[in-house]
């Protein structure tokens, strides 16, 4: 009650008179037409003031509405970028993983093209060796060989 009486002061003021006369009971008809009259005028005045509350309670209802949806606009829209974002993240993410098997790839290649030119580098490294050596120390076993192969012996 104490909260209704910070609200309406004056009003809550006059129902306490109004209690007090009626419990009295001693008033004349003149005085319960005065009285009568005065709570016309004060329910009156409280009949306005809550059209007017009535009415800034339904426009704020309204605009809570209107906010209520709009937020749910928003709530909906970027729910949608979300599920767009995370559907990039996962084809970014295999694009990186086909990049890196890529990669691994290419290094498995490079690894074996690498092997290869050692192998062929040593060989080469030892035919050139073997003709050297029988071209400066060891000419006599050259000469027979070619003689061989151009089938003159």
């Amino acid at each position: 009650m104490s909260q209704k009486s910070n609200t309406f002061p004056e009003e809550t003021e006059f129902l306490k008179k109004a209690r007090v006369t009626a419990e009295e009971g001693a008033l004349s008809p003149d005085q319960w037409r005065n009285e009568y009259s005065v709570l016309i005028t004060k329910y009156e005045e409280l009949l306005k003031i809550v059209q007017v509350l009535t009415t800034q309670a339904t426009q704020l209802e309204s605009k809570l509405e209107k906010a209520r949806a709009q937020l749910e606009l928003q709530r909906k829209a970027l729910s949608f970028e979300v599920e767009g974002l995370e559907k990039q993240i996962q084809v970014q993410q295999k694009e990186v993983t086909k990049k890196a098997q890529e990669r691994d790839v290419l290094y498995d290649q490079m690894g074996r093209t690498r092997m290869m030119l050692i192998v062929l580098f040593s060989v080469l490294v030892v035919v050139v060796a073997f003709t050297m050596y029988y071209l400066f120390i060891d000419t006599d076993k050259m000469i027979t060989f070619v003689k061989k192969v151009r089938g003159i012996q």
